[in-house]
């Protein structure tokens, strides 16, 4: 198995005997001996590639190696089948374990990234400890499922953002603590329980992903899932509670953070920047998102629209001189006092939002900011902090006239600034707070 530098795919057999590949990022500055070694799990959409893309700019950033196996619709066709790995046969329910349908732990599927995990640190001949983990949507459900039922598993740190549903770690009377809402009727005990809440998760919640069943298909909308709440955000914040209340009933020690992404809705590209800082900036918390007011320092200090041809175009360093992911925004905080952009968006003239800024540090007197439109970005950009689009479209900014305006979180106007003509009508002009 080689892990080469930049984007790769590995195949491996399952433990059932199944083919499967994994795509994987390794940054330009992977340590193979101690290098983070991180687990990016897809969606019910299986679109691995899609995810390890998005993560590849953060493993740049953390010097880390990304990973992401792909489970598809041909060997794992239900939801079910990715995210409920714990029986041989039939749905999960209640009576699967009475039943004799309970897999043996050494044969949950979860066990696939334990088992990708020793065969990347032999290649590496690394001595990592353990890997890290990010899934959204169903790749949430698989990430904490993989720490409720997996034993032992070797997670460092893990991030489950808008999972649809959960599985409560907790028993209960009625079907909606039943497995797989809850743990009755699972083998589970007490002494695992103590493992799953001592667990370093964060359920990270998009503070917009507030649909609910009856417009999004995709959402479960049984009783039991219900229960747990209208939308994926009221049942994150239920699972995070459910956890606080079983380890005070229990006296037992909960390793679980609940962190909230102001301003994501269901879209992996606006929450996974904030898992990555939670992943890899663990030591340090997020700052509080602001509104404008106490930001009017911030400015906008370069815009590039058309990167020049050649070398000279590439702007983020990546090696490869693109007119969309070589675009940027560059900002710079001008006051005395360090200004909180989490929840921020920048929007064109047709007022789409390209950019939600992510969870992470303030952004310091002085300091600068780059948005880039797309791409890895590589270096160290004489020290401007360094974000990348969030809109699958990139910053998408046009060449012969187009507005860019920072809105805090609260939607407000705090800087526009346009060019050019904008599609036979006047831009907008320089505004400011």
């Amino acid at each position: 198995m080689l892990l080469k530098t930049g984007f790769g795919t590995i195949g491996f057999a399952a433990l059932d005997s199944t083919q499967l590949p994994a795509y994987t990022y390794r940054s330009s500055r992977y340590d193979a001996r101690v290098g983070p070694i991180w687990f990016v799990m897809h969606g019910a959409e299986r679109n691995a590639q899609r995810y390890l893309r998005a993560a590849a700019p953060i493993a740049e950033r953390y010097a880390a190696l990304a990973v992401a196996i792909e489970f598809s619709k041909e060997n794992y066709p239900t939801s079910g089948d990715y995210t409920l790995g714990v029986i041989e046969r039939g749905r999960v329910g209640e009576f699967a374990f009475s039943e004799g349908r309970w897999r043996d732990p050494d044969q949950y599927l979860y066990g696939e990234v334990e088992r990708v995990f020793d065969a990347v640190r032999r290649s590496l001949s690394g001595c990592q400890a353990g890997y890290y983990l990010f899934g959204h949507s169903a790749g949430a459900q698989f990430v904490h499922r993989l720490i409720t039922f997996e034993p032992n598993p070797r997670v460092l740190g893990a991030v489950a953002a808008n999972a649809g549903w959960y599985t409560l770690p907790t028993w209960g009377n009625g079907t909606r603590f039943a497995i797989p809402y809850a743990l009755r009727g699972s083998p589970l005990t007490m002494r695992d329980l103590e493992h799953v809440l001592a667990a370093p998760l964060v359920v990270l919640l998009g503070s917009e992903d507030t649909a609910t069943p009856a417009v999004d298909n995709l959402l479960r909308g049984t009783p039991e899932a219900m229960a747990q709440g209208a939308n994926r955000f009221e049942r994150g914040k239920r699972y995070f509670t459910m956890g606080q209340a079983s380890a005070r009933a229990h006296n037992l020690q909960l390793g679980w953070r609940l962190a909230e992404a102001p301003g994501a809705a269901h879209q992996m590209t606006e929450v996974i920047a904030s898992a990555g800082f939670l992943l890899f900036d663990s030591s340090e918390q997020p700052c509080r998102a602001e509104s404008s007011v106490g930001a009017t320092s911030l400015s906008f200090a370069r815009i590039l629209v058309d990167p020049p041809r050649g070398k000279r175009g590439d702007a983020n360093n990546d090696g490869v001189r693109d007119a969309a992911a070589d675009e940027y925004v560059e900002l710079v905080n001008t006051g005395p006092k360090p200004a909180c952009l989490a929840g921020w968006t920048l929007h064109d003239a047709t007022n789409r939002r390209r950019h939600l800024f992510p969870l992470g540090h303030a952004l310091a007197p002085g300091k600068r900011l780059m948005i880039f439109g797309g791409g890895i970005p590589m270096g160290e950009f004489a020290g401007a902090e360094v974000q990348w689009a969030s809109s699958a479209r990139g910053l998408s900014l046009t060449n012969r006239g187009d507005v860019v305006t920072l809105r805090d979180s609260a939607g407000r106007v705090v800087r526009r600034v346009s060019w050019g003509d904008c599609g036979g009508v006047a831009c907008a002009s320089e505004h400011r707070s």
